[in-house]
């Protein structure tokens, strides 16, 4: 998820009311709040100066997506999703590394805390070491064995990973690479 500031009031945008005396539009305008449609058709109310955590639909009213006379938020922080009109297209890239040196499953990684999604695609790779067992969404019912040197992927439409831990076959010690596509979800 990205952060943006909302930025309704600046020199150049922000032009948006006229003084009921006078008719005139005042300069800068005092207009402070609004409310937007996001991409499920859930309005936001933007006020100005406050900050929110959402996909990156919002980078469209950011400059230099849009003019800076025209943006209304700023990106504070960008998770580096894209933005499709096709949902399925929605996922970003998270590459985690992960030492495995105990016989006890460790959580490595748990993309519903982190990104308030899920995996759609996962491609776990052991690198070396030992065999290494693991733990899909937290559940000791769902483990599997990957072998030294060995490749495990889950396609999407297998199924959605929430997180993912590790232990070491043999207590040994072993490299994981995890590259998974996560779904980037909007709040709005």
């Amino acid at each position: 998820m990205s952060e943006f500031r909302v930025a309704l009031n600046n020199i150049d945008q922000g032009k948006l009311d006229t003084n009921p005396a006078s008719g005139l539009q005042l300069v800068p305008s005092v207009q402070r709040g609004m409310f937007v449609s996001g991409p499920n058709g859930v309005y936001r109310e933007l006020i100005d100066g406050s900050t929110f955590t959402d996909c990156n639909y919002w980078k469209r009213f950011a400059y230099p997506q849009t003019s800076y006379e025209n943006a209304i938020v700023e990106v504070l922080s960008d998770d580096g999703s894209i933005f499709s009109n096709d949902p399925s297209e929605n996922t970003f890239p998270v590459v985690t590394n992960v030492t495995t040196v105990t016989t006890s499953i460790v959580e490595a990684i748990n993309y519903l805390t982190l990104y308030n999604s899920f995996a759609s695609f996962i491609q776990i790779s052991n690198n070396g070491g030992d065999d290494v067992v693991c733990e899909l969404n937290g559940l000791s019912s769902a483990q599997l064995t990957i072998p030294n040197g060995n490749t495990q992927t889950f396609n999407n439409g297998d199924l959605q990973i929430t997180s993912l831990g590790f232990s070491a076959a043999s207590g040994g010690s072993t490299s994981v690479q995890i590259i998974a596509g996560v779904k980037s979800i909007s709040y709005s």
